[in-house]
């Protein structure tokens, strides 16, 4: 029989590690307090609601103008050869790099964090439709036109459905991307939000603060990743019989 292996400095260890982290800046229970105490005042909630208001306009516009870029990248050759190296060699740029473009053009105004936030996700959006479309197996559109189908129920029978993957892949990046880039935009100019809850942390000098909606944005960028872009690609996965 083996003999027991006493626990007791294995509980001291820990005992230590989580007093060295109660006594650190910050410290767990004062990141928990300072949570409490942003969502009780509604400090909290504001900044949400501002950022997710900044997001959903942004990224909205981002796929509209990212999706007719793509469109237009898959349909026409000339387009193609013209935009194809341009798109790929932005979508590479960090969003970081456009808040200087933001600023000479629009000032610190809620359009330069827009700005910021449109383009970071507009070519990732124009990426993922183009390379969707253009990888669309030409039999699946020659078996269309033998059933006699019309151009109009190819494209949405054959041609969305197929692509559809490569799209929300696309739009997935595009949203990450544009969260990025929300919140450096808000970190150089916002009347509320989560980035510029962060900064007032970081005048402050409040590190719990910081680190508490630093914890915030991780939490909603997860969320929305989670129960949004991934519950959607998971059922079309599933109808493709890919999951």
């Amino acid at each position: 029989m083996a003999p027991v292996r006493p626990r007791i400095p294995l509980l001291v260890l820990f005992a230590f590690l989580a007093a060295a982290a109660e006594a650190a800046s910050p410290s767990p229970a004062g990141i928990a307090r300072n949570l409490a105490h942003g969502f009780a005042s509604g400090v909290y909630l504001k900044a949400l609601g501002a950022s997710a208001l900044r997001i959903a306009a942004g990224f909205a516009l981002a796929a509209l103008l990212g999706g007719a870029l793509g469109i237009l990248q898959a349909a026409f050759a000339p387009v193609r050869r013209l935009c194809g190296p341009l798109t790929t060699g932005v979508q590479a740029l960090p969003a970081v790099c456009w808040l200087p473009v933001a600023l000479l053009w629009f000032g610190r105004s809620e359009a330069a964090v827009l700005f910021c936030v449109v383009v970071g996700s507009l070519f990732a959006v124009a990426l993922g439709v183009r390379d969707g479309l253009a990888q669309v197996p030409p039999l699946l559109r020659r078996v269309g036109q033998t059933f006699g189908l019309t151009r109009w129920q190819q494209i949405t029978h054959i041609t969305i459905p197929a692509a559809l993957p490569a799209i929300l892949a696309g739009l997935k990046q595009g949203w990450s991307f544009g969260w990025r880039a929300l919140m450096a935009g808000e970190l150089i100019y916002a009347s509320a939000g989560l980035g510029r809850s962060l900064t007032a942390g970081r005048d402050a000098g409040d590190a719990n603060q910081v680190f508490a909606v630093m914890l915030l944005i991780l939490t909603l960028g997860v969320a929305v990743d989670r129960l949004a872009f991934g519950v959607v690609e998971k059922r079309v996965l599933a109808r493709r019989g890919l999951a």
